[in-house]
């Protein structure tokens, strides 16, 4: 029986390790002094340099509803502020990451798209069907951050985005909120900066590492001090 329970204990601090590591999420920290981008940048950069995924200026274009957004071209560069954000439980393989990686001698291939919130930690995106000001609908791919703040009421201006397809893995699983919404399925408000990811998964991961083992040691010295508390009232 101890060693059933100890296994049992093993497997859920490591399943509460994983959850805090993969829940950690520091861009909000890396990009705490990105400027934003202007619309006279845009211009002047011109049609071959994205500006997706960055800070959208007071002048970049405001997309107000679903026919204006399937009308833009794909090298437009738009925002959006959303009137609210519905997640809707299918996630996509984030767009700069591979679809393999080499753990220990063997190949692993993750799948391009999932309903499961667990396994969605490990690199994936939601998809939210958003509200434009009109009140009609889009699927739309940005940070979970945004979306929280959208739950709580708050005014959220996406980052500059971008007309992007549907990940072919994913359509099945969003053809039925597609409906329910009217939201095309074919079309997703893409605000990620694929390149600044790429670019910063080091520095994510040694923060997420940073954090987590700092959280694991504070836990620990907190219960090696109340069990020493505990022992000290038991022997008096």
């Amino acid at each position: 029986m101890r060693k059933i329970l100890y296994t049992a204990v093993s497997i859920v601090a490591l399943l509460v390790v994983l959850t805090i590591f993969f829940s950690i999420r520091p861009e909000g920290f890396l990009c705490r002094n990105e400027a934003a981008v202007t619309q006279a940048e845009v211009e002047a950069a011109g049609a071959a340099v994205t500006f997706t995924g960055k800070k959208a200026g007071a002048d970049i274009p405001r997309v107000t509803g679903s026919e204006d957004f399937v009308a833009q071209y794909p090298f437009e560069q738009f925002t959006v502020e959303p009137v609210n954000a519905v997640p809707t439980g299918v996630y996509e393989l984030a767009r700069w990451r591979s679809s393999t990686a080499v753990v220990g001698h063997r190949t692993r291939n993750y799948s391009q798209a999932t309903t499961s919130a667990l396994w969605a930690m490990t690199g994936y995106n939601e998809y939210y069907i958003i509200e434009f000001p009109d009140g009609s609908h889009a699927l739309a791919l940005f940070d979970r951050r945004l979306a929280a703040d959208l739950a709580k009421g708050k005014a959220v201006t996406l980052p500059i985005s971008a007309r992007a397809g549907v990940n072919t893995y994913a359509k099945p699983y969003l053809q039925s909120i597609c409906a329910e919404y009217g939201a095309d399925l074919e079309n997703v408000v893409y605000a990620f900066d694929d390149g600044w990811y790429k670019e910063h998964s080091g520095q994510i991961l040694l923060l997420r590492l940073g954090v987590t083992t700092g959280i694991i040691v504070t836990v620990a010295a907190l219960w090696a001090f109340g069990d020493g508390l505990l022992k000290r009232k038991k022997h008096r």
